[in-house]
């Protein structure tokens, strides 16, 4: 059966990272973090948030919730806000906010 990415998480190769894709999908993890996390962009309104912004605020790791704002944004869920902020490693990266919400 084929995976339904971006509803699930999906894998490039066939090892370890297909293994991390199966063990979120069947616990339903991938959902519940893609919520919380549309839900915390959301309630950042119009100042947006980056992925380091909400894996703080979730107390999640970068790991798990980076690939659920590429998840979001194929879902057209979440928008490149066009604003850019520092992150802890001195880079500059996206903000993300709401589809539309402007």
């Amino acid at each position: 059966m084929a995976k339904k990415y971006p509803l699930e998480a999906g894998y490039k190769e066939q090892s370890t990272s297909k293994e991390a894709a199966n063990k979120i999908n069947s616990r339903g993890r991938t959902r519940k973090l893609r919520k919380k996390t549309l839900d915390a962009i959301r309630r950042k309104g119009s100042y947006g948030a980056t992925p380091e912004e909400i894996a703080e605020i979730l107390s999640e790791s970068i790991l798990s919730i980076r690939p659920r704002f590429t998840e979001l944004k194929l879902l057209k869920e979440i928008e490149d806000s066009g604003d850019r902020r520092r992150n802890s490693f001195g880079s500059n990266t996206k903000v993300w906010r709401i589809y539309n919400e402007r």
